[in-house]
């Protein structure tokens, strides 16, 4: 294989096998079970990064193995109707899987440790719906520089389809107000412009105007969003208040930090959205990673029906 990166992941889901009989002692049904489910994960992962290491020797694992793209691949296993209980049990692989490369010093963290495990016989929430989202946008104390911020990351996370890691990734200069548009650095450094609709933009505002100018500690800081201690404002961060939130407004849906893409990517399919002005969005290099969200809709109006037809 001319990639080395390639060479290196598919060498991993080897020594993971080997490690699984010499180290854990496993029985040979589990030692197979937990390496099908690997490969189906690495599978995945080839497909929808290839923009990540197509042409580059220098790709890492921790570049690619994200929380984000677990959480679509859950959702890639769920739109496949498989049930609760085998998505646990690919959870689990992976999970073990990750241990391993972090044993082998692949990665510096494990990002599964992230993940809300569906519970079995019931079924995976994957999106809020609009007005949940609406009541979590509102429900930060705007009287506090860190509830303005909240509130604008939060509404730009969502209205614009963002991944965390590009909200944590944004600088002042790239939000253009006069074009109304905002500069992101996806995957793979690809950057792309989305654009901010006016409640996003007025959000921004406040916050560069009342909340940042709280928050900011040295002049030569140019993150957009800071946490309390004046520096840029990390994964861990964002999952916390999310979470908190969450929490205090009562909605049970086990929600990540992926959540508010899922749903935007959801609200923009069921109100009709052609897929692939959404995948412009999303910064997705395949249609057939946008096109989960399609078969999410899909599976939400079949649910519609039956109880219509139930009732």
């Amino acid at each position: 294989m001319d990639n080395i990166f390639l060479q290196k992941l598919n060498d991993s889901v080897i020594q993971f096998k080997d490690y699984l009989c010499s180290e854990r002692n496993l029985a040979a049904n589990t030692v197979e079970a937990y390496s099908s489910d690997v490969l189906q994960f690495v599978s995945f992962v080839k497909e929808v990064s290839e923009d990540l290491y197509s042409n580059r020797d220098d790709t890492s694992f921790s570049s690619v193995i994200t929380i984000d793209i677990i959480d679509d691949f859950i959702i890639y296993l769920s739109n496949r109707t498989f049930e609760n209980t085998s998505i646990l049990r690919k959870i689990s692989s992976i999970s073990l899987y990750l241990k391993f490369l972090k044993l082998e010093k692949l990665i510096e963290d494990n990002p599964s440790r992230f993940l809300i495990r569906p519970r079995t016989g019931t079924r995976l929430p994957l999106y809020l719906t609009v007005e949940e989202v609406e009541r979590f946008i509102d429900s930060f104390d705007i009287q506090k520089p860190c509830g303005i911020r909240d509130r604008a990351l939060f509404e730009l996370m969502y209205s614009c389809g963002l991944r965390v890691s590009e909200i944590c990734d944004l600088n002042i200069e790239d939000v253009f107000f006069d074009e109304k548009l905002v500069k992101v650095t996806g995957k793979g450094d690809k950057q792309r412009f989305v654009p901010m609709g006016v409640r996003a933009i007025q959000c921004i505002n406040d916050y560069l105007n009342n909340g940042r100018s709280m928050l900011v500690k040295s002049i030569k800081q140019n993150a957009l969003f800071l946490n309390f201690r004046g520096d840029r404002i990390t994964r861990k961060g964002i999952w916390k208040n999310l979470k908190a939130n969450m929490q205090l407004l009562g909605i049970k849906k086990e929600v990540t930090v992926h959540t508010l893409r899922h749903s935007f990517a959801t609200h923009l399919v069921q109100n009709g959205a052609d897929i692939r002005y959404i995948q412009s969005f999303l910064g997705h290099k395949s249609i057939n990673t946008t096109e989960i969200y399609a078969h999410l809709d899909m599976r939400h109006i079949k649910e519609v029906y039956d109880k219509v037809n139930e009732s």
